[in-house]
């Protein structure tokens, strides 16, 4: 196994850090990672935002419900991101270069947002093999998508931005045991050619190993595996309110201009 393949072996999700800050060499290369990753037409959907303000960090500890947000001495908030290229074609009047050539000028929509969302993820995981390269650990936070109206006036975010990620960054504590987690058996994840539904009996096969780590629990209270995933996870209060606010988010997703077609 080489060096790359055993960064990304070990990584882990990190939510206690080392109490110092992230150096300035080592901030800057893995921002400069970030932006070395690949990007659909060479637009780069995306924009970054450090969220380096305690009274922010704060109230993302809190709308995100993970503590180690407020002690990450760095944290980039991964945003998809056509607001940019938006704001340079009605600078150079496309919309009237549309109208004179016939062409439809259609405003940002369901496509686009997805497009922008893989740019920005996948700049998010190069600057995460970046730092665990360097030594820093992180953790991703996926509940960034819920509280849309908090989250659009605490980071002033136009229309046609979204935030599909944070992302908390911070030195591996020198008493931290690394715990290397489990995933599903290749078999039950990667196919060829086609797509494959599992059986009952596959997914009982794939799920067998959770459903053993969680036996206490489950016969706690009482409930299937199934059961219990879809009440704590799937239909959770912080799920629900991430539901809530990705409606909102794409109302403005909706090429709802005059003369421009939605998705």
């Amino acid at each position: 196994m080489n060096e790359t393949l055993r960064i990304i072996d070990r990584r882990m999700s990190l939510r206690r850090y080392q109490n110092r800050g992230i150096t300035p060499q080592d901030r800057g290369r893995i921002l400069k990672s970030a932006l070395r990753a690949p990007t659909a037409g060479n637009m780069m959907l995306y924009s970054i935002i450090e969220v380096a303000d305690p009274a922010s960090k704060a109230r993302l500890a809190e709308t995100c419900r993970h503590p180690f947000i407020e002690e990450s001495p760095f944290v980039l908030l991964f945003l998809a991101d056509l607001q940019r290229w938006f704001d340079y074609f009605e600078a150079h009047d496309v919309s009237g270069y549309c109208e004179r050539e016939k062409l439809p000028f259609r405003t940002p929509g369901a496509s686009d947002l997805l497009m922008s969302c893989c740019d920005a993820l996948i700049a998010a995981q190069n600057s995460v093999i970046a730092a665990e390269s360097l030594g820093v650990g992180s953790c991703y936070v996926g509940d960034i998508m819920g509280h849309a109206e908090v989250h659009q006036e605490l980071f002033a975010l136009p229309p046609w931005v979204f935030p599909i990620t944070l992302l908390c960054y911070g030195y591996y504590p020198d008493d931290l045991t690394r715990r290397r987690t489990t995933r599903f058996e290749e078999r039950f994840i990667c196919f060829r050619d086609r797509y494959k539904r599992l059986t009952a009996q596959e997914s009982e096969e794939m799920l067998a190993g959770v459903e053993a780590q969680f036996a206490d629990a489950l016969e706690k209270r009482g409930l299937s595996l199934a059961e219990m995933t879809y009440r704590s996870y799937t239909a959770s209060a912080p799920r629900l309110e991430e539901a809530r606010s990705v409606r909102q988010y794409l109302r403005a997703w909706q090429g709802t201009r005059e003369g421009s077609s939605a998705d």
